[in-house]
């Protein structure tokens, strides 16, 4: 009897547990407010947008009151400037695919965490993207899913394949046109941008990798908050052989002929037509230390990687198996 007794306390528990995770606070229910992603309007690749806060986090609407809405809009309006002024692409205006609801309007999700801001990781995206992928079920591979999240982290914003954030409480993102900067830049490193088949990229003997130029200052990675003069340089379109270029991501319209899709290349290794020497170089030192290491990698990160068997091997989220027992090359 004890026995029985006790299992029905447990799944009491977790049944109410799951009921208090799936549903959301009355405070946070409010008119023209959604918990989840909406019906797509297509099946296209595209960006869907979150407005993220900690369990304990102030909610400032930004996702109903039009101002999410407002830099989002500008940051594609400043895409469309940067491509067509870019003297190596083909001055075709292009923008990125955001995610929008059957009523025209920018379809944004409201995320609250299940951890207070205190106990997020440093690095916020350590926990958010977990969080994002298997409680919230944004798992779309041909989505990247992209937060506003009004709450602080180290840096002003941090991205990688498939998700990425802008920390609206950091002391670097204070106006709207910085908010749209940082938020173009890295949707960069969610396309991939910028990697090591790249001279202009920094990296040391392809022992390490950033994702950024060596000369920073340029402010040629849409990093530019100067009004209607945002940039892109070299890694938007050049003719380095087997080496993708910005211009053909999956993720801008309009959308080449033969376009590349970050996630097959950057986190399945899935590299097609771009077996650069720098890339083989790198998964074929990945295969010979059996294990992810961060230092070696041709681009940005795949977010959704799980860290938690970083030490044996490399695996992703909703994917089977070792990746690196995958790769053949």
């Amino acid at each position: 009897m004890k026995k029985k007794f006790l299992l029905i306390l447990i799944y009491l528990f977790l049944t109410l547990s799951n009921a208090a995770a799936s549903n959301p606070p009355d405070l946070d229910k409010k008119p023209g407010r959604f918990f989840e992603d909406q019906p797509d309007v297509n099946d296209d690749y595209q960006i869907h947008f979150n407005y993220l806060l900690a369990k304990d986090s102030e909610d400032r609407e930004l996702d109903i009151n039009g101002k999410m809405e407002k830099i989002i809009l500008m940051m594609n309006e400043w895409m469309e400037i940067a491509t067509s002024k870019n003297k190596k692409g083909d001055q075709i205006p292009r923008k990125y695919k955001f995610d929008y609801r059957a009523d025209g309007k920018l379809d944004i999700t409201f995320i609250r965490m299940d951890k207070n801001f205190k106990d997020l990781h440093k690095w916020a995206n350590n926990d958010i993207t977990p969080f994002l992928y298997k409680k919230k079920k944004q798992t779309n591979n041909k989505k990247i899913y992209f937060n506003f999240a009004d709450i602080n982290s180290v840096d002003g914003g941090e991205a990688g394949v498939g998700f990425g954030s802008i920390f609206l409480r950091n002391k670097y993102v204070k106006t709207d046109k910085r908010k749209a900067a940082i938020g173009l830049h890295e949707l960069l490193h969610t396309q991939g941008m910028g990697t090591n088949c790249m001279p202009w990229i920094k990296s040391s003997n392809l022992k390490s990798h950033s994702s950024h130029l060596k000369n920073r200052d340029k402010r040629t990675m849409l990093n530019s908050v100067n009004p209607g003069s945002p940039r892109i340089g070299k890694i938007y379109a050049h003719n380095i052989d087997m080496c993708p270029q910005f211009m053909d991501s999956v993720y801008l319209t309009p959308t080449r002929t033969d376009p590349y899709d970050p996630y097959k290349i950057f986190c399945l290794f899935e590299l097609g037509k771009y077996k650069h020497p720098n890339y083989l170089h790198i998964i074929k030192k990945l295969k010979e230390a059996g294990r992810y290491k961060w230092k070696l990698r041709f681009a940005s990160s795949c977010s959704t990687r799980d860290m938690n068997k970083d030490n044996s091997g490399y695996y992703l989220f909703g994917v089977d198996g070792d990746i690196l027992k995958k790769v053949k090359y």
